[in-house]
């Protein structure tokens, strides 16, 4: 009986969590992973249009921010 129960609980955990549902304490690596999403990150306008650009994004050129390639040539 012990047996019987044990399987009908794997199942249900499996379904439910098929469809979507979450388990706290298996999901605790999701929860992580989705907290990064709203962070705020630091930008920096270009230098030479004025758009504002991540500074994981941006590209640095002597002391300088540029939003792309083309900026950067125009500024040299």
């Amino acid at each position: 009986m012990w047996f019987k129960l044990l399987i009908l609980i794997i199942v249900g955990v499996a379904l439910y969590r098929f469809f979507g549902g979450k388990v706290p304490f298996l999901d605790k690596e999701k929860k992580e992973q989705e907290s990064d999403f709203g962070k705020i990150q630091p930008t920096s306008a270009c230098a030479v249009c004025g758009t504002y650009v991540t500074e994981e994004d941006a590209l640095i050129y002597k002391k300088r921010t540029y939003c792309s390639t083309e900026c950067l040539e125009k500024a040299k």
